[in-house]
């Protein structure tokens, strides 16, 4: 395990791209996902062809003059938790992720087939994390993007709520914008193929 700052691990990814040649991609980036890739974008364009930001935005805390996203007590919150009940605590906030109706099909008992054989996550990474979800500001950033722009998001999505997705899409009338009824974070888990339609249509033929 090492300590890196956003930044420092945008500059890698961005090398990582460089040395393979990458051009003109499609980045997607889902929730923190979404952070890396404007943060990438800001340190270099070059890679980028489109951009797609599945249940992300460039800030996730709520603050005095950004009235959207997490309280900043419940991501302190959650960061305790992983002192007092770690791994459990994972488990609650995973499912969390997901409304009640995804919990209860049979994709998602499928999903959890496969985190029942996977490591637990390292708790000092996720309490970076947690501190790049307070922190990180990258709103200039995104204001800045150039490309086209699809932003992709679950309606019962409570890291993502309603009135930023509606903020949002009044912000950049441009940009496509797809909702998937009755979805939490993941709707590319839990509506592949409906996912995988919008998104193919979006690569096609760009933000209309």
């Amino acid at each position: 395990w090492k300590k890196l700052s956003f930044a420092e691990i945008a500059r890698d990814l961005s090398q990582i791209l460089k040395e393979l040649n990458f051009h003109d991609a499609n980045i997607v980036g889902s929730s923190v996902g979404g952070l890396l890739a404007l943060k990438l974008y800001e340190v270099s364009k070059d890679p980028f062809k489109r951009l797609v930001l599945v249940g992300s935005f460039p800030k996730f805390a709520k603050t005095d003059s950004y009235p959207y996203g997490l309280d900043v007590a419940q991501i302190r919150k959650l960061g305790g938790q992983l002192n007092t009940a770690y791994p459990s605590i994972i488990n609650i906030f995973f499912r969390s992720l997901f409304t009640q109706k995804e919990r209860e099909s049979r994709r998602f008992k499928w999903l959890q087939k496969f985190r029942q054989t996977d490591q637990v996550p390292m708790k000092q990474a996720l309490s970076e994390y947690l501190d790049i979800l307070e922190n990180e500001d990258l709103r200039g950033v995104l204001d800045t993007v150039s490309l086209p722009l699809h932003f992709i998001y679950g309606t019962e999505d409570y890291l993502c709520p309603k009135d930023l997705q509606a903020f949002l899409q009044g912000k950049f009338p441009a940009a496509r914008f797809d909702f998937f009824e009755d979805c939490g974070h993941f709707p590319f888990l839990s509506k592949p193929h409906e996912f995988n339609t919008v998104l193919a249509e979006f690569l096609k033929n760009g933000a209309k």
